[in-house]
């Protein structure tokens, strides 16, 4: 699940291996919204919609499809915090350890990036890196502006892939990086949120 969530919020991710380069931008310089299609091995497909607002550093990810459908998980990338917010339960669960997989997949220290040309996914040109780490590694293909248009990823703890279907940078409404008022505050162990995340 964690692997999951990870590489959706780096959302806004055969040819012959050139010099290493400096590490990319892996978080937008501006607003954006993209719609992605996240897939793991012996798992359901899910389609989630991503919104980051640079001036807050806040991404919002709603679940279009599948188990998790109309959950909604806010990352506060400034102060490393990270909610989920479960409308049919009407309540927001708060997720320390997901901060923490965020910030590890932004984290470059250590990581050898190797950029392998340019691509046009979802209408948008990006360039393509293999990225390589200690504990994973991955590939990604990234726009100059730091928007994350597909990514791979393996770790022990499985793998992933994430591709944009739709891009658009554009100003994001505040409210939307918000949490819901009225709604309860719980604690659920990782097996159950697992679940309800579809993982």
């Amino acid at each position: 699940m964690n692997f999951k969530i990870a590489a959706a919020a780096l959302l806004l991710s055969g040819a012959a291996i050139a010099p290493a380069f400096a590490a990319p931008r892996l978080i937008p310089d501006r607003d954006a919204m993209g719609v992605y299609q996240v897939t793991q091995p012996g798992k359901p497909t899910q389609t989630w919609r991503v919104r980051y607002q640079a001036s807050s550093r806040m991404l919002r990810a709603v679940s279009l499809s599948g188990q998790a459908t109309g959950v909604t998980v806010l990352l506060d990338l400034a102060a490393g915090s990270a909610d989920i917010v479960v409308p049919q339960m009407h309540a927001i669960v708060a997720v320390p350890g997901l901060s923490g997989v965020i910030h590890k997949a932004l984290d470059q220290n250590g990581a050898h990036f190797t950029r392998l040309g340019e691509a046009t996914i979802a209408g948008h040109q990006c360039t393509r890196y293999l990225i390589l780490k200690r504990k994973g590694d991955g590939s990604a293909c990234i726009t100059r502006s730091g928007i994350v248009l597909a990514a791979t990823g393996k770790d022990s703890k499985g793998s992933a892939q994430v591709t944009a279907l739709q891009i658009a940078e554009a100003p994001q409404p505040p409210e939307d990086f918000q949490l819901p008022q009225g709604y309860s505050n719980i604690n659920l162990p990782p097996q159950m949120l697992a679940q309800l995340l579809g993982g």
